[in-house]
């Protein structure tokens, strides 16, 4: 969809300044109603619009300085924006002063109601003064709800879809729509995905640490993300071992003593996921390689490096901390355009599923991967309860507005790839301050892996069984470590849960081929994976910000 301009209006305060105002905000009314946006956001941007046009006006100029106001629609996104030559001020300092009037007449507490509703847009309020101008952008209604529409949509057809080509089409055809249309918009999606997740790691991490006034600030904002992070991954090691010793899923199934086959099996077991060869790579040799090999670790070393020496350099700090957040804005702006493209590529992805999904591995391993399924909403759960008790805050509020975040990661089976969805959504609609969520949501989609923990204990222990292989208690605690380590070294794409299952398995004495029992449903166990995996990242920065004092509450626990 290509950028429109709906409406646009010029106009003088030079007059009545009355029917200025009556006119203006009939002219913002009519324009959103016609655009069909709700009514209550109608009003919202009433109340915010003609605080910014009193403001604009106080700071203009000249007597005849003119206001532009047009409305927009670009890609399912309406916002107002407003444009006059003025001296440069600042809304939200005018805001807070507004808010702490003590007087009880009816124009302070008008005034008041303004600057809450103003502070409440959180980053859908945007201002800036450039050229002595002063611009302003009101973001009135959001794409969200048809996205998420639609990209249900596109999942539910991709299932049908794929279900038709595999069983009704010629194969020849399922080959070339499989050759030629799908795997290449799905390549073509996750390609572009790929270009900004580095600059978007690099750019929002050096934006939030320039942020903080001290080093141990920022420590002890670290120290309580981690904290949350290994919290989370003991509990979900914890409830993968306990559930599948109880529920021990395909005993009925098989016991196998030789190998399986090994054409299926794909994995590149020679990676290192050591936490020692984790550790040492942190620091790359030079500044470009980590972006060129989307090196998730050196890049927020790099960018925690960059942040802290900006506010090292004296008088050219403000001026670097102005350009990494112009840069931040750009790549995530970029985002939210690829964003757009989500029901796309879930159609594509999911069709490719259900075509290449072999059938004969199903039914032995449909125990072990329920089973996987049972702990993975049990450890869901898990995080209600911490909101609950941590943040003494509504879980079901947090899982409502985080349900775009978890059915972007369930689809795209990565959690770099989600990761800019799950910082709007902590913005946007959680409340959380960029200070937290910024640092937080790049460094869980490397070292904070859930999902894979309870898929290495689950597919671990299922296969230890399946090939008759006994595990002792000691064993169990090894194996536990283990896993909490390789958490740590797991890179956040699609099938990094198979590179570690190779190393549990040689822990366990179990050939490395038992791979093949599982690879069949792995990319369906992936969705789920990477849900949790990303739903704990969320979780945990909700948690510390509110206990940091850096949530807008009024934000989170707005409809």
């Amino acid at each position: 969809m290509k950028r429109v301009k709906i409406t646009d209006k010029r106009q003088s305060f030079a007059t009545d300044s009355r029917s200025f105002m009556e006119d203006s905000i009939e002219f913002i009314h009519t324009s959103l109603s016609e655009l069909g946006i709700a009514e209550k956001l109608v009003t919202k941007t009433e109340l915010l619009a003609e605080e910014m046009i009193v403001q604009m006006i106080q700071h203009a100029t000249t007597t005849d300085a003119v206001l532009y106001i047009r409305i927009r629609r670009f890609l399912g996104d309406t916002s107002v924006n407003f444009h006059m030559q003025g001296d440069e001020f600042n809304p939200f300092a005018d805001a807070v002063e507004t808010v702490r009037l003590t007087e009880k007449d009816d124009k302070d507490m008008e005034e008041a109601i303004r600057s809450i509703v103003m502070r409440s847009f959180g980053e859908n309020f945007k201002y800036r003064h450039i050229n002595n101008a002063n611009w302003v952008r009101i973001l009135s209604g959001q794409a969200d709800q048809s996205m998420l529409v639609l990209t249900l949509t596109a999942l539910v057809l991709g299932l049908i879809f794929g279900a038709l080509a595999k069983l009704v089409f010629p194969e020849v055809l399922t080959t070339g729509l499989c050759t030629y249309l799908l795997t290449p918009v799905k390549t073509i999606f996750m390609n572009a995905l790929k270009v900004i997740i580095a600059p978007v790691v690099f750019f929002s991490i050096v934006t939030c640490i320039s942020q903080f006034n001290s080093i141990l600030e920022l420590g002890r904002l670290g120290a309580k993300v981690m904290g949350m992070y290994l919290l989370t991954t003991v509990i979900a090691v914890f409830l993968g071992i306990s559930i599948t010793l109880l529920v021990q899923p395909g005993e009925w199934a098989f016991a196998l003593s030789g190998s399986v086959p090994t054409a299926a099996v794909t994995v590149d077991t020679s990676v290192d996921t050591s936490i020692l060869n984790t550790i040492v790579n942190i620091v790359p040799s030079n500044f470009i390689a980590p972006f060129v090999q989307s090196d998730t670790l050196q890049i927020i070393f790099l960018a925690i490096v960059c942040g802290v020496a900006v506010g090292m350099i004296g008088k050219y700090s403000k001026t670097l901390k102005d350009l990494f957040e112009a840069c931040n804005s750009l790549f995530l702006t970029i985002t939210t355009m690829i964003a757009r493209f989500i029901p796309a590529a879930v159609f594509c992805s999911v069709s490719l599923l259900v075509i290449e999904l072999g059938g004969s591995s199903l039914l032995s391993v449909l125990g072990a991967g329920l089973t996987h399924v049972l702990i993975t909403l049990c450890m869901l759960c898990v995080y209600g309860i911490l909101v609950l008790v941590m943040a003494r805050l509504n879980p079901l509020t947090f899982f409502r507005k985080n349900r775009e975040g978890m059915l972007t990661s369930f689809t795209l089976c990565s959690s770099s790839a989600s990761m800019p969805t799950n910082l709007r959504t902590c913005t946007d609609k959680l409340g959380i301050s960029p200070k937290v969520c910024n640092f937080s949501i790049p460094l869980g989609a490397t070292v904070n892996m859930d999902g894979t923990c309870i898929y290495l204990c689950v597919m671990g222990l299922f296969l230890a069984r399946a090939y008759g292989v006994s595990v002792s208690p000691s064993s169990l605690f090894s194996i536990a470590v283990t896993i909490i380590l390789l958490s740590l070294g797991a890179p956040g794409v699609p099938g990094a849960a198979l590179v570690c299952m190779s190393v549990v398995l040689t822990a366990l004495n179990v050939p490395v081929e038992a791979i093949g029992l599982i690879i069949a449903i792995d990319p369906l166990l992936d969705m789920f994976i990477t849900m949790s995996n990303t739903t704990g990242d969320v979780m945990a920065a909700l948690v510390v910000a509110k206990a940091e004092k850096l949530l807008d509450l009024e934000k989170y626990q707005s409809p």
